[in-house]
């Protein structure tokens, strides 16, 4: 009886989160990122966080994927390469970490991220000043650079670094394709190389590559809703949604994180 209920438990506990995969794959198809930052803490109440970000790394790839291919005409390529010299070398070096970091420090790090994250947000959706959008050429070489590095660090070591590329992508003009496409191809590039190292490292789950697969079933059918659906949603009410849930998360982890370890 006591396997019984132990195997119904797992099963429960591996639908909530394909849904939290789900819902964070829409989310992720639809805005182009937030993908990692929903599933990483959400599925963390069920998973190690440390799993959840491995996992979320090889999905969050298939996803990247799926949306460079949607906007690959809108692709930046001097953007890009760019971005590519530091982000290389941060993100080997966060995956690294990733592999001693205790996992405690982990969630603190990324509930922090994500709080920060939401403050400068909400200041920049108070704001009612229109900024015009600078180029590649016009945006600092010293605040571009940092960008790119602290998104591969921050990628590689919790796997949810998407809101400092939204960054760097808006301050340079590129919006809504344009905006996926460059998003995902660098989230392609960089998703890559930590993914190798997740592996090399033992990191991936072997227990659970059957939710893994059927996850792949999940991220194919909801991509193309989500793709479907990009332009029929309005973004501002969209992107308050996701910040309630943002902050509730946020939260969660870094109170779970300094008081109950």
């Amino acid at each position: 009886m006591r396997i019984i209920q132990s195997n119904c438990k797992h099963m429960e506990e591996a639908f909530l989160i394909l849904l939290i995969l789900a819902f964070a794959i829409l989310v992720g198809s639809t805005l182009g990122f937030g993908d990692s930052l929903i599933f990483i803490p959400l599925a963390g109440i069920f998973l190690d966080v440390r799993t959840a970000t491995v996992l979320m790394g090889f999905w969050s790839t298939l996803l990247s994927i799926l949306n460079a291919i949607k906007c690959r005409k809108y692709i930046d390529i001097p953007y890009l390469k760019k971005f590519l010299v530091p982000g290389i070398f941060s993100v080997i070096l966060g995956a690294i970490l990733i592999v001693v970091a205790p996992i405690r420090f982990i969630e603190l790090f990324l509930g922090i991220f994500i709080a920060v994250y939401l403050v400068v947000k909400i200041r920049e959706l108070k704001s009612e000043k229109i900024q015009k959008p600078e180029s590649i050429n016009e945006l600092s070489n010293g605040l571009f650079y940092t960008g790119a590095f602290s998104y591969g660090f921050l990628a590689g070591l919790i796997g949810a670094a998407g809101p400092i590329n939204v960054v760097l992508l808006e301050r340079t003009g590129h919006e809504r394709e344009s905006f996926i496409g460059n998003f995902a191809i660098i989230s392609f590039l960089m998703g890559s190389i930590r993914l190798t190292l997740y592996t090399w490292n033992g990191l991936f789950p072997l227990e659970l590559v059957w939710m893994f697969l059927l996850g792949i079933v999940v991220i194919f059918i909801v991509t193309r809703f989500g793709h479907w659906i990009t332009p029929k949603i309005p973004k501002g009410k969209f992107q308050i949604i996701i910040m309630i849930l943002l902050t509730i998360i946020s939260i969660r982890l870094i109170v779970v994180s300094l008081f109950f370890y």
